[in-house]
């Protein structure tokens, strides 16, 4: 019966044979009508407006089904991996979390093959972090996506359409690399400290998210080679927080307004 279903569907989906459809089609209602002999088959159904609340007896079931499984992953995400030594927020040009988060990951890249800068978006930072305490939850809540640490190696004149395609935005978190914004164009790129070689290939460590062109950054897209570490950033973040005695991070001008 299955197999006479799906070959069914697979022969109405042809746009050919229009006559040949309507016979089938009759054949299957009549085999499904056969099949199901005299068995009576009740079907209801309720309407339930979108938003309604639930009922008080309803709700307070909810929170005995989930009670449990919160507090086995309360005791996980509260648990203290760190101390932050200041308040870290998120913004443009540069912010201390972004520019936290970009050394880490220039830091990391560097151990697995020589890197030049490192280059995430500020949209994928989704939280600042409170000083004080830092646990696994807030982690997670910083990074709530499952990107990827990925290389890619891109000639000169593609890293200054990069720079560009930065600057047209107001600036990204960004390490290894330093240029003024003027008007919507990067100016004075800077890398390792040394002016902008666009004739060399250089490495850039970033997300899998980023190096498919997303959130303009398409001069990713025109990638010599790419290499997959294997590595979320979440818990790239993760290490750099419990890795070091506090963290700490400082405004250097690496992306600035001129």
């Amino acid at each position: 019966m299955k197999y006479l279903f799906f070959s069914f569907i697979k022969f109405y989906l042809c746009e050919k044979h229009c006559f040949m459809k309507r016979v089938l089609l009759l054949l299957l209602v009549g085999v499904l009508f056969v099949s199901c002999g005299n068995r009576a088959i009740n079907v209801s159904a309720e309407l339930l407006p979108v938003g309604s609340a639930p009922s008080a007896e309803m709700a307070l079931a909810m929170r005995q089904l989930i009670a449990p499984y919160k507090a086995d992953l309360d005791a996980k995400m509260n648990v203290e991996v760190g101390f932050c030594a200041m308040p870290m927020d998120v913004g443009r040009p540069e912010s201390l979390l972004s520019n936290f988060v970009c050394d880490a990951m220039l830091k990391k890249a560097n151990e697995y093959m020589p890197t030049d800068f490192a280059l995430t978006n500020i949209g994928g930072l989704r939280k600042p972090i409170a000083q004080g305490v830092v646990t696994l939850r807030t982690v997670y809540e910083v990074m709530p996506f499952d990107n990827q640490v990925v290389l890619l190696d891109l000639s000169g004149q593609d890293v200054l359409a990069l720079c560009n395609a930065i600057a047209s935005v107001g600036g990204e978190g960004v390490s290894g690399i330093t240029f003024g914004i003027s008007g919507s164009k990067a100016s004075d790129v800077k890398i390792g400290g040394k002016p902008l070689d666009v004739s060399r290939v250089y490495r850039v460590a970033t997300t899998d998210y980023l190096s498919f062109g997303n959130d303009k950054m398409l001069p990713l897209l025109n990638r010599l080679q790419v290499y997959d570490l294997s590595l979320p950033l979440r818990d790239l973040i993760l290490e750099a927080i419990s890795g070091v005695q506090q963290m700490e991070s400082n405004l250097d001008g690496r992306i600035y307004e001129k």
